[in-house]
């Protein structure tokens, strides 16, 4: 298989890079390895420790004295060594891989081993003595190790981020497992992922519990190579959208070697079990009971992730009807003036007096004649002068409307017939 890193047996030349983009006298990494570590006082596991984590010192360090009893190079004539005096550490290289096919399946590893020790002696780790000694973090400590807590000082890991992403804290970053490795070189256990872009991330990492005088990690010979077929990245989506609260959505995932969790950071939500589909995706069904941004993230059977943010909009007001009804019933009628009717005909309307009379609706809309209370009335001034029978339309459009019909050759005519109403 070829190994998808550059200076992976850190053989090559160095360089200063860091994370942080800052550069240190006492920081030599290989090109085009990135030092990377955490700093901080927040040490939960052990409380009386006030300095917390430290920025370690790298180096490049050749197969010569003081390397050589024990030799803390496993190939080549180069390895790398990243210690702390009195401190813990949370630190490591990263690499970034462009070129990748996405889909491609890689399996990411290194060796590594430590130096872990209260005293002086090189070839002696607190706990172990000076036996090599690999055990990994999900494995009990074997006889007769199991009372000493020093074992499990140093915890070496290998992560991929499958996104290429640069930050070790990120949670796309899926780490394989951990490993409590001393005094000689060891594999630390690979991780696998399926590379969602075209760049992933390659992470190697030491981290330490106790601030012994000697906290020295010995890395070399890291490896990031393709294997198996080609599979879909691990996509996420969101139906429908947009999302209303009270309202059951669907998070649907497909990709990767299936989809194995899904969580939501935020806890107004509600999810049932995710539920395999034949296509190979999988389905988990949830409600969302308050309004605002959230973000649900999915993690596949090889530990990839893929996350989608969704806002989830608050339930919208009723529509209002396209009817609205009379606050009380009453009767209505209707003066109905034909479409060509000028401003002469509603002058004798004014001038016959039926308005002071009845009170009536005028107008020139047969749908607005039409609409309206229970009881109503259509009173239709020159019918025929509508295209089509009036009277069926308003019969069958608006059922149980009354309709009457007025002739009238001139607005003059019109005035009288209203007038004797």
């Amino acid at each position: 298989m070829i190994n998808l890193l550059q200076n992976a047996g850190f053989e090559g030349e160095w360089w200063r890079e860091t994370a942080s983009g800052k550069f240190y006298g006492e920081i030599f990494v290989p090109k085009p390895w990135v030092a990377f570590w955490r700093e901080g006082t927040s040490v939960p596991h052990d409380p009386a420790n006030q300095t917390g984590y430290g920025r370690p010192e790298f180096q490049i360090i050749s197969r010569e004295v003081p390397f050589l009893t024990p030799l803390r190079i496993r190939t080549g004539s180069h390895a790398v060594k990243l210690f702390t005096f009195y401190r813990i550490h949370d630190a490591g290289l990263y690499q970034q891989v462009q070129g990748i096919q996405p889909g491609s399946r890689l399996r990411g590893t290194a060796w590594a081993h430590a130096w872990s020790s209260s005293a002086d002696d090189a070839a002696s780790s607190d706990g172990v003595g000076s036996r090599s000694i690999f055990v990994r973090a999900s494995d009990p400590i074997p006889e007769p190790l199991g009372a000493e807590s020093s074992l499990l000082n140093f915890t070496f890991s290998v992560g991929i981020d499958p996104k290429g992403g640069t930050d070790p804290w990120s949670a796309n970053v899926v780490w394989g497992e951990g490993a409590h490795i001393y005094n000689g070189y060891a594999q630390v256990p690979p991780v696998e992922v399926v590379a969602a872009t075209s760049t992933v991330t390659l992470f190697l990492r030491s981290s330490v519990l106790w601030p012994l005088k000697h906290c020295d990690a010995y890395l070399d010979d890291a490896q990031l190579v393709a294997v198996g077929e080609v599979s879909a990245p691990l996509e996420v989506s969101i139906t429908p959208v947009p999302v209303v609260v009270g309202t059951p959505f669907e998070v649907y995932a497909r990709g990767d070697e299936g989809a194995k969790a899904f969580q939501f950071a935020q806890d107004t939500v509600f999810a049932k079990p995710p539920v395999a589909r034949d296509d190979g995706g999988a389905v988990c069904q949830a409600v969302a009971t308050a309004p605002g941004n959230y973000e649900v993230r999915v993690t596949s059977a090889t530990g990839a992730s893929s996350s989608v943010a969704f806002v989830v909009e608050p339930v919208p007001p009723p529509a209002l009807p396209d009817f609205v009804p009379p606050r009380e019933p009453y009767e209505r009628t209707y003066l109905l003036l034909p479409p060509d009717a000028s401003g002469e005909w509603l002058m004798a309307i004014a001038g016959s007096g039926i308005w002071d009379k009845r009170r009536w609706t005028i107008g020139g809309s047969a749908d607005d004649a039409g609409i309206g209370p229970k009881v109503r009335r259509v009173v239709a001034v020159n019918p025929l002068q509508w295209r089509g029978d009036l009277k069926k339309y308003l019969e069958e459009a608006y059922p149980g409307v009354e309709y009457v019909a007025l002739t009238a050759a001139t607005p003059a005519d019109l005035m009288r017939l209203l007038r004797s109403l």
